[in-house]
């Protein structure tokens, strides 16, 4: 061994301290230095543009140890045209990510997420989605304890509280797929929810499919369905809904929808007598869709094309002109005492039951749904009685005979012109002659 002189151990020491203590110390006081600096936080903020396509503001950054970055203060826009600058489409107190090869987990806390609607929000959702699917990561956890969701336009939003956020997203470029469960709660429990996310890319044009399930707990609250209607409104406070709604794009046409399920306690007076003046209705009702499907009709817009369910209700009240309206324009059969009963006095009934199939050319097939106790046909059953006082129509009725039935007016035209029918007509599918005819089918000239 050759032997070192002692200015060689000196030197060789002076250099061991600098490689393994003072270089380091240098390097994690600069980097210290460094990413304290605004300067710093910008670049974070450039960098979450180029990945996301969307502006990120930050107010701090902090790297507790390796691999894992806390953000605070996280605020994402994105350009709106409608607006005079970019609109927040999401906020949080805090972000973590923990990094490791190909795989990202996510934790945030105070999380709030803004839209103008539901599209809107979707839209933004699968932009962002398949910029991930583009990037060096393959897999994205999420554990989430609560965040929030608005959507609507400003003043008229419903917000949605969500908990126990949890899910997976797998990044492949071809087919990128998400699962994410959550629960929603209110004064009648806790209510276990799954959404899945699917895009299949390598078919052209590529085809997206969002899913939104309930899957234990009770029915939630029927406002969550606001981003596509007014359900206080149509269907009175404190309904319910329970099932499955899927929504599907190819390339970047609308999306159409798919629902499955139940809605419960729905307020048979908010349905009927604060939308159709001439008619009284009134119960709580529960409506059962095998299917229903949103999508184009051709000649149409966007709507309803077809539907398949019951209706059930119990006790409760109906005015004879709503009976009688039914069986003069879409051919219910009913008994002589109603036929003739004063329009002043409401007929009481026990028990309401129709099963229904609407197709896409406007045909509506009833049949009775009252249960083994009841004629087979039967629709409407009065108090303290068995046989019924209306009865489903022999053969097939049409969205025009409904539409007529609900909206009275001038047997010479085909459909009412007012502007509460031309609502209905908006989102039922036309029987063909109507749909191709659209001054007569609105009573215009």
């Amino acid at each position: 061994m050759l032997p070192l002189t002692r200015p060689a151990r000196q030197a060789l020491a002076t250099l061991g301290l600098l490689a393994f203590a003072v270089i380091p110390t240098c390097y994690v006081v600069f980097t210290a230095w460094a990413i304290s600096r605004p300067s710093h936080v910008r670049q974070v903020e450039a960098e979450f543009r180029r990945e996301l396509g969307l502006a990120v503001s930050i107010e701090t950054v902090r790297y507790p140890k390796p691999g894992e970055v806390v953000f605070g203060g996280l605020v994402i826009r994105q350009d709106d045209a409608r607006r005079t600058g970019p609109a927040v489409v999401a906020r949080a107190d805090s972000v973590r990510l923990n990094r490791s090869t190909g795989d990202l987990t996510l934790e945030a806390s105070g999380l709030r997420v803004r839209g103008d609607g539901a599209e809107l929000l979707l839209s933004q959702v699968n932009a962002v989605l398949r910029r991930l699917s583009s990037s060096s990561v393959r897999r994205v956890a999420l554990a989430i304890p609560g965040c929030e969701i608005d959507l609507g336009p400003e003043g008229k939003s419903t917000k949605y509280r969500l908990s126990d956020v949890a899910g997976e997203l797998l990044t492949d470029r071809g087919n990128p797929k998400a699962k994410v469960s959550y629960r929603m709660a209110d004064d009648r429990g806790s209510t276990r929810c799954e959404l899945t996310y699917t895009r299949d890319a390598q078919t052209s044009p590529a085809r997206t499919s969002i899913a939104f399930k309930t899957m234990e707990g009770p029915p939630i609250d029927a406002s969550i369905l606001n981003p596509f209607f007014d359900s206080r409104s149509w269907l009175g406070e404190g309904s319910r809904v329970w099932g499955s709604l899927t929504l599907s794009q190819v390339g970047n046409s609308e999306w159409t929808g798919h629902f499955q399920g139940d809605l419960t306690e729905i307020n048979l007076a908010s349905l009927v007598s604060e939308r159709f003046p001439a008619h009284r209705l009134s119960g709580k009702a529960k409506l059962s869709l095998k299917s229903a499907r949103w999508g184009d009709r051709p000649g149409q817009g966007f709507g309803w094309v077809e539907a398949e369910g019951e209706l059930t209700a119990g006790q409760g009240s109906v005015s004879p002109s709503l009976v009688q309206a039914l069986a003069s324009e879409m051919q219910f059969r009913t008994t002589a005492k109603v036929q003739n009963q004063e329009q002043g006095r409401d007929l009481e009934f026990r028990a309401l039951g129709a099963s229904f199939h609407l197709n896409h050319d406007g045909e509506i097939r009833v049949a009775g749904a009252l249960g083994g106790e009841y004629n087979p046909d039967g629709i409407l059953v009065a108090l303290n009685q068995v046989s019924p006082m209306a009865s489903a129509p022999q053969g097939t009725a049409n969205v025009r005979g409904l539409i007529k039935a609900m909206f009275p007016g001038d047997a010479s035209t085909l459909v009412p012109g007012t502007a509460e029918s031309q609502v209905v007509q908006r989102y039922l599918p036309l029987p063909p002659g109507l749909a191709d005819s659209r001054t007569q089918t609105l009573g215009g000239n």
